[in-house]
């Protein structure tokens, strides 16, 4: 997680460069994703790794919405590796 001054940007790694390396337009195919995701996006980083990732603002933040916006982004990034890995593993 990552204090962004008034939000928050919640991060988990989806997949190492490694099975990243081994797709043709991942990063098309997230953006599609992307398209029709409304808290959770996906995207490729610097190292290579597929990372999904979901902000919120602190303003009016309750416990309970945190929490919905932690397990979205997990169960996202949980989907999305099964998707390209066939395993769950991180």
């Amino acid at each position: 997680m990552e204090d962004a001054g008034e939000s928050y940007l919640l991060t988990a790694v989806v997949a190492n460069a490694g099975v990243v390396g081994q797709w043709d337009d991942i990063e098309f195919e997230a953006w599609q994703k992307n398209r029709h995701s409304r808290l959770v996006g996906f995207r490729v980083d610097r190292d290579g790794r597929m990372l999904a990732q979901g902000w919120t603002p602190k303003v009016g933040l309750t416990p309970e919405a945190f929490q919905a916006v932690v397990r979205s982004v997990a169960r996202e990034a949980d989907r999305y590796e099964f998707h390209l890995t066939g395993a769950d593993r991180q």
